[in-house]
């Protein structure tokens, strides 16, 4: 009897198709890269990525060729691992979990989207040195917030549909992503550029909740795109508002989402109505450029 009970549930098991998680669509542009390396220890993974980098002259952008460091020292500040980045190229890596997965999807993003990742980092930059002109003792302004809420939790939403895009910022999540469902599909482009989110899409759960930057069309390479939507957006002070997007309610992102009761939870699908301000383009203060290394990445390119 306890066998039968077993065989039973052994028998379930093996005819319920376990989903890969690289399989996943935010994860799909990473998976090979991913699968390659995640074996590996810090160091070797690390090592791997640095040649990658230089085999495309990729840079920052300060025009520092790029490279993944593990260890090395202390943990830096927040200030002072930016300013690595933008001074020196050395994206600073752990050499222990679980800081070393995250450190490892890091990776994968500026691999992937490296002008999307300069622009932040350099925004970063940017931002800090206004808020230490604020007074005596200058506090983390809302923009740089904004600008860690994308490295690690960030997608840029490419759309043609100014419609869909006002329905994203109302929280119209029944007219986006179920009356609207094949218009995203042709329409819209959701690029994941949060480390912190592309880590957690390997284990996704419903609530999993990005924040997203609408870009405007797709005019052009991907990471280019991203990176002038940035750099208007946080142009002149401005502090753009992000939309928050349950990506798990995307077509295609969840197999259950194909049956319209799943967006019924309110729990994970709330209406809000706000609309995102526009920026424009913003340049790097003189004093954060004392130590130029060559070609910087440019959005433009």
């Amino acid at each position: 009897m306890v066998r039968d009970l077993f065989d039973a549930a052994a028998e379930r098991a093996t005819a319920r198709p376990v989903p890969d998680p690289l399989s996943h669509p935010g994860l799909r542009p990473h998976a090979a890269l991913l699968a390659a390396l995640a074996h590996l220890p810090p160091a070797h993974w690390a090592a791997r990525c640095t040649g990658l980098a230089e085999a495309r002259g990729l840079r920052s952008a300060g025009g520092a060729p790029l490279r993944f460091v593990v260890g090395g020292g202390p943990r830096e500040g927040a200030l002072e691992y930016e300013a690595a980045i933008f001074h020196e190229g050395r994206v600073a890596c752990r050499d222990s979990q679980p800081g070393a997965a995250h450190d490892l999807h890091n990776a994968l993003c500026w691999l992937a989207y490296p002008l999307t990742k300069a622009t932040l980092n350099r925004l970063h930059l940017v931002r800090a040195a206004e808020d230490a002109g604020t007074g005596p003792t200058p506090r983390r302004g809302p923009a740089r917030d904004r600008l860690t809420l994308l490295d690690e939790s960030g997608v840029a939403w490419l759309s043609n549909s100014p419609e869909l895009d006002a329905r994203l910022h109302a929280g119209d999540w029944q007219g986006l992503l179920v009356a609207g469902r094949e218009r995203l599909r042709a329409e819209v482009d959701v690029v994941v550029i949060g480390h912190g989110l592309l880590q957690k899409l390997a284990a996704p759960y419903k609530a999993l909740t990005a924040h997203c930057l609408v870009c405007g069309p797709r005019e052009g390479e991907v990471d280019a795109v991203v990176a002038r939507s940035l750099a208007r957006a946080f142009a002149d002070g401005a502090v753009p508002e992000l939309a928050p997007l349950p990506v798990q309610g995307l077509p295609d992102w969840d197999r259950a989402n194909r049956d319209p009761s799943y967006y019924d939870d309110p729990r994970v699908f709330r209406t809000r109505r706000r609309s995102a301000p526009e920026g424009a383009t913003g340049a790097l203060p003189p004093d954060l450029l004392r130590r130029p290394a060559g070609r910087a990445a440019d959005p433009s390119d």
